[in-house]
């Protein structure tokens, strides 16, 4: 196993990787800022959604609702990388994002509650916070793993729990 130098960002290709790697990172990173990006407009756009919807029904009736919106990034191998582990067809690594969780009765989600997928730049400037997170959380600094990733399949999902009381 591979592991990246500790000092972040890594300013080039490090010596023991080739520059083809090097570029694949960098492309991986550029393809989770937008994966980022749109994790956050979806979201938003599905409380606004949810919002409208939970002020209608609260003039109709008393309901207790719980709700979540949950963030779930699959990151599959690339196709012409061996799977290691054939029952987990070509998945390399999962990260679930809790975006907005309630407890309790939701009057109306607003927008500015939401998390924001992506914080402000830290010492990891040049990576953004996903492409950390799954290197150093997820594949625990495996490099062979990180670069084995070819693709990403993104769900946005709001879960709702209903209770009705009487």
């Amino acid at each position: 196993m591979q592991e990246m130098p500790d000092k972040w960002p890594p300013p080039g290709p490090s010596t023991d990787m080739s520059e083809q790697d090097y570029r694949r990172l960098r492309m991986l990173n550029e393809h989770l800022q937008q994966a980022e990006q749109w994790i956050d407009r979806r979201s938003r756009k599905m409380l606004t959604a949810y919002g409208l919807a939970a002020a209608q029904s609260r003039h109709t009736e008393h309901l207790e609702e719980d709700v979540a919106l949950v963030g779930t990034i699959l990151f599959l191998r690339r196709d012409d990388q061996p799977r290691l582990r054939p029952e987990r067809h070509n998945v390399v690594a999962r990260i679930d994002i809790p975006i907005l969780s309630t407890a309790g009765c939701v009057d109306e989600p607003r927008v500015a509650d939401a998390r924001i997928v992506c914080p402000p730049a830290n010492d990891h400037a040049n990576w953004c916070s996903l492409f950390v997170n799954l290197y150093e959380q997820a594949l625990q600094r495996n490099l062979t793993e990180l670069l084995s990733i070819g693709a990403l399949s993104i769900d946005v999902a709001l879960i709702q729990q209903h209770v009705r009381s009487w």
